[in-house]
């Protein structure tokens, strides 16, 4: 007789189902930009490159088991919940700052990063074309932590209107809404399945269910919203919702009659007529159909589930295995898992994490958690998501300069790769374009400042340690900006002691040796 996993087996083994299907699936994906043409189906991950065009083209190492942007956005709706008050941690703060280490992003989900860079939710912003078009399963990746949050109050309803809460941030169109609440629905049911799963059976639960995920979401969303999209007069929202929602429970009881025909099914057919493989293979409607299709097929066989949906050439292959992944963790747990597995990025990071979600008090237990970190030196940084320290740093050469990619880990255990480029004897952020400087600039330079070039140093300052020095008393009091450059400029040509620039300036000795290691 099988054991049934308990509660927090199957939440472990979501997260990390879903970050393993994502690591699996990523670089067979075709608009993951893979240098390597010819790939062959594994078992295990792999390491490839991608060809990147931030700053400019080059190529990025991915190393084995690195997962994309829906993990990375599992991970940061996670840290807003653990906060207590996620949508304006996650507006205000994670959605901003993953614009500086995204993987992946879609279209939509950086134009709505840039526009909450910018202080304003999309859809309020004049910035909102193409918003309300906006369908894809870019909100559905990330919507796992909120199930496994909402566990303990059982309220479905309540769950729900999180889930709505968390798609309008990024996404307008109903497909985008259907796909994220059925997907929210699925795993709610499978958490709280306490016997074993006959063959088919989730398939007629989300059916039964249509009462809850596909409930037009009137009273759950801002009465602003709705007003926004009627004045826009894009589509008429409640008939382009009813048009969605009935093709998507015409297509979940097709899967059930396909089901019916035994294990002997060709996945590739079933998903065609799914629309797995056609232009609108990244809409949510599209991947949580795909995923409940393979998850219900291989339910008892979560490994090869995982396995055929990462390999799906020609689909959204990291999307479709993390959604199914998620829902085949969700029902067996972890113990399945293989060891190879086991190595996908920042493992452990999933295990605390989900354990943080499922506490009574979060904040508390991020806090003692935070606590029994032994190493709490100088080394970790403050950033807006918590603080995080520097692992190491790679120099990657290109024609037209060089690019650092710097690796950080928060003290929850995620990693983190920023990139900053190197051009003309001068390291910018690239996420800052204001700070760009062109050729012609040295044109400009006064002959008292050219041996400044001449001794070809230059200051890396990415976003990570501008923050640093913002959160130094000492800039706090008396420092301005022209009198910090100053001190940089001073470092940099004439090499005078710290003791002497101090002096000089009137500023802590400590001051100047923080911003003497940003120069090289």
């Amino acid at each position: 007789m099988s054991i049934i996993p308990t509660k927090m087996e199957k939440c472990k083994g979501a997260m990390l189902s879903t970050a393993i299907g994502d690591a699996l699936g990523w670089p067979n994906e075709k608009i993951s930009k893979n240098v390597w043409k010819n790939i062959k189906v594994k078992e295990s991950f792999i390491e490839w490159k991608r060809r990147s065009n931030k700053p400019y083209w080059h190529e990025e190492k991915i190393l084995s088991g690195e997962y994309s942007d829906d993990t990375q956005l599992t991970l940061a709706i996670s840290r807003s919940i653990i906060t207590g008050n996620w949508e304006k941690f996650f507006i205000e703060k994670e959605l901003p700052f993953w614009l500086n280490y995204e993987r992946g992003g879609g279209v939509a989900l950086l134009k709505a990063a840039k526009s909450c860079q910018r202080g304003q939710l999309l859809w309020q912003s004049k910035y909102i074309k193409g918003y309300f078009e906006a369908g894809g399963n870019g909100a559905m990746m990330r919507i796992l932590p909120h199930v496994i949050a909402n566990e303990e109050k059982s309220n479905i309803e309540e769950l729900m209107i999180d889930i709505i809460k968390d798609t309008l941030i990024t996404h307008g169109h109903p497909r985008a809404f259907l796909g994220a609440t059925c997907y929210a629905y699925a795993l709610n049911y499978l958490l709280n399945k306490e016997d074993i799963l006959d063959y088919g059976e989730l398939i007629t639960a989300v059916i039964n269910g249509k009462n809850y995920w596909s409930d037009i979401p009137i009273y759950k969303l801002k009465n602003e919203w709705f007003h926004i999209i009627e004045r826009c007069k894009v589509y008429n929202f409640g008939e382009e919702w009813e048009k969605v929602c009935k093709d998507m429970l015409y297509k979940l009881e097709k899967i059930k009659g396909i089901l019916k025909r035994g294990l002997m099914l060709n996945d590739v057919e079933v998903l065609t007529e799914l629309g797995c493989f056609s232009k609108a293979k990244g809409a949510g409607d599209v991947t949580i159909l795909s995923a409940i299709y393979l998850a219900s097929k291989y339910a008892s066989n979560p490994l090869l589930g995982i396995k055929v949906s990462a390999f799906l050439f020609g689909a959204d292959t990291d999307t479709i295995a993390s959604i199914t992944g998620g829902l085949l963790g969700m029902l067996n747990g972890m113990d399945w898992i293989p060891k190879e597995w086991k190595k996908v990025q920042d493992y452990e990071c999933f295990l605390q994490i989900t354990e943080l979600l499922r506490s009574e008090n979060r904040k508390e237990a991020t806090r003692r958690e935070i606590l029994e970190i032994k190493d709490q030196s100088k080394e970790w940084k403050s950033t807006p998501i918590g603080k995080m320290r520097l692992i190491e740093c790679k120099e990657y050469l290109n024609s037209k300069g060089k690019i650092l990619i710097e690796k950080w880990k928060s003290m929850l255990g995620q990693t983190i790769y920023i990139k900053s480029v190197y051009s003309n004897k001068i390291i910018y952020p690239i996420e800052d374009k204001n700070l760009i400087l062109q050729k012609d600039f040295y044109k400009d330079l006064k002959n008292k400042d050219k041996d400044i070039i001449e001794k070809e140093k230059y200051i890396t300052l990415n976003l990570i340690n501008i923050l640093d020095l913002l959160n130094d008393v000492n800039f706090k009091k008396n420092i301005t900006v022209g009198k910090t450059l100053k001190i940089i400029r001073d470092i940099m040509k004439d090499d005078k002691s710290i003791e002497i620039l101090s002096k000089k300036y009137k500023v802590e000795k400590t001051f100047i040796q923080k911003l003497n290691q940003y120069i090289r």
